[in-house]
């Protein structure tokens, strides 16, 4: 699907504002939030294949936390090299590095 590139493009188009979202509201309920508690944070202070900041380190252990408990490999989204990296040493695929 390819999207109008600006908001004047939706005006008068009211069936596009209603399919929009419907997307993005599908998008939202298929979210999961994970708690950032202690089992999160000694992930992250773990040594990772590559050096990481502090935020892309929770990032990261929050991901493989939640593939431990589902079972299921995430898809990393993501236009930092490191955390790329990082992810794609502990299995996950990565877009956009």
């Amino acid at each position: 699907m390819v999207f109008p590139s600006t908001s004047a493009d939706l005006k008068g188009n009211p069936r596009l504002i209603a399919r929009r979202r419907a997307t993005i509201l599908a998008l939202i309920g298929a979210l999961e939030l994970i708690e950032i508690d202690a089992i999160v944070l000694d992930r992250a202070a773990r040594p990772l294949p590559t050096e990481l900041g502090t935020l892309d380190a929770i990032h990261l252990a929050s991901a493989l936390l939640w593939r431990d408990s589902v079972g299921i490999d995430p898809v990393m989204a993501t236009r930092i090299g490191a955390i790329g990296l990082a992810a794609q040493a502990h299995g996950p695929k990565v877009l956009g590095t």
